[in-house]
């Protein structure tokens, strides 16, 4: 599959070449990059792609992209060009002034690269508890019947990217205090001030309460390292569901976006899937009734067993996942990590069940500790304004996950990268103020492909969406 590429120095064609995003991941495809690896030339532009052409992250359709704007190689705005001099120990005086990222998720490398691309040439350091990996978190969700490995989801190596945007980065370090006063953060490394400072600390999974020793065995799939931990759990239930000559039995708790993507996407894999949800449909908060129930169909076309109006009781480890136990046989070992889960339901006054596997899809908690710490001010997430997302200390902002913006707070790909734009204008002095638009879900289900595009926000009724 492939389409001719135009030569964009031959002048004749003097459009400009954009850029497109996938509302789904995230992901841009950059009409002047293409997508060599699945046939598309350098210069294509998204109309002449075959229809047939989808995301090569999370593979929704070309309905799903939407135009982003000019592509950012087509601005002639000098780059600054890596300053290998600058010690990476914090605290230099070159960096006093600087742009200070807390957080190396999609936000943080978006605010890096829009600051950038903005033509800001002064010290920006990004600080991360993590390696700065670079990657698409809703790709997590519909990666496990592709057999795709946590390496293979790696878009670029955090070194490497911040390589290519002149950024210091501060891998594996614990933003611990926030001074707005002093414009002063307090690091595991030490101090860094600034002269600007981004919160990008995006969202942690969120927990439930339940009862037993078996929660020390639920997973969750909120960043690439909680998908590798589940990926090689899921490699170990498989070997064990096959000692005993069956399929591995998967439970999922929490029938939201995340929770039907997985589980639509473990049952293509061969998985027995359990569909939990406190709601009385999957996605209840956020599709119209009927729709609920079609997808609810949809689901159990696949083989997926829904439970709604959960009420959880327990989790219990296997009846030989004591502490001490040594497993004298094959069938033993199987058994071992096996969880019960018990529950009561609109469907029956209560159920057990026991799961190779179980997996908790219930949602994200804004990170606002440091916001929280440093007095700023904090509702369900970090508020800012809704034109400059600036926070009511000078010179700090938030975006992404961790952000409120009016009564909105961030859950969807889509608005990054344009808050990311609106903060680097306000730091460049070229205010480019952000427009709060009603969020789009793109529902990553085969057994039903679903866009969902309100007007009017429901309450969030259940406690799993």
């Amino acid at each position: 599959m492939s389409a001719p590429a135009d030569d964009a120095s031959s002048g004749a064609d003097a459009r400009v070449l954009n850029r497109w995003l996938c509302e789904a991941c995230g992901l841009i495809y950059d009409e002047l990059k293409g997508d060599p690896d699945s046939g598309i030339a350098p210069g294509t532009r998204f109309e002449d792609i075959p229809d047939d052409w989808y995301c090569p992250v999370c593979g929704v359709g070309k309905a799903d992209f939407r135009l982003l704007g000019p592509s950012s190689a087509g601005v002639h705005r000098p780059m600054p060009a890596p300053d290998r001099s600058r010690a990476s120990m914090p605290g230099r005086s070159s960096h006093r002034d600087g742009v200070i990222i807390v957080g190396a998720g999609e936000a943080g490398w978006a605010c890096a690269s829009a600051l950038r691309e903005e033509g800001y040439d002064g010290p920006v350091t990004l600080v991360t508890a993590c390696n700065g990996t670079v990657y698409s978190k809703p790709a997590l969700s519909v990666a496990f019947a592709r057999g795709q490995t946590a390496d293979s989801l790696v878009r670029q190596q955090g070194v490497a990217m911040a390589e290519s945007l002149n950024v210091r980065l501060m891998a594996r370090t614990w933003a611990i205090d926030l001074d707005p006063l002093r414009k002063r953060l307090i690091t595991t490394r030490g101090s860094l001030n600034y002269r600007h400072l981004v919160i990008a600390s995006g969202s942690r999974a969120r927990t439930l309460d339940w009862t037993g020793d078996g929660g020390s065995r639920v997973f969750s799939v909120n960043d690439l390292q909680g998908y590798a931990s589940l990926r090689a759990a899921y490699g170990d239930a498989v070997e064990r569901a096959h000692l005993r000559g069956r399929a591995p039995r998967v439970l999922i708790i929490g029938a939201g976006l995340v929770g039907c993507e997985l589980a639509d996407d473990f049952a293509t894999g061969g998985a027995r899937v359990t569909l939990l949800d406190t709601a009385p449909l999957p996605l209840h908060a956020r599709l119209p009734v009927d729709q609920a129930r079609a997808l609810r169909d949809a689901l159990m076309s696949r083989g997926i067993s829904f439970d709604g109006g959960v009420r959880p009781v327990s989790l219990q480890l296997g009846p030989q996942a004591a502490e001490g136990f040594r497993a004298e046989s094959a069938v033993e070992r199987a058994q071992a990590l096996t969880v019960s889960c018990q529950w009561r339901s609109d469907s029956a006054q209560n159920q057990t069940r026991v799961f190779d596997l179980a997996i908790s899809a219930v949602g994200v908690e804004p990170q606002t500790r440091l916001a929280r710490h440093a007095g700023l001010r904090v509702e369900r997430a970090i508020v800012v304004d809704p034109r400059t997302l600036s926070t009511d200390a000078q010179g700090v902002f938030a975006l992404g996950d961790c952000a409120q913006v009016g009564q909105q707070v961030g859950s969807t790909i889509e608005p990054i990268s344009r808050q990311a734009a609106t903060i680097a204008g306000a730091i460049t002095g070229h205010p480019v103020p952000f427009e709060n638009r009603d969020p789009v879900w793109v529902v990553k289900t085969p057994c039903l492909p679903l866009t969902i595009r309100p007007t009017v926000s429901r309450a969030d009724q259940s406690l799993m969406s």
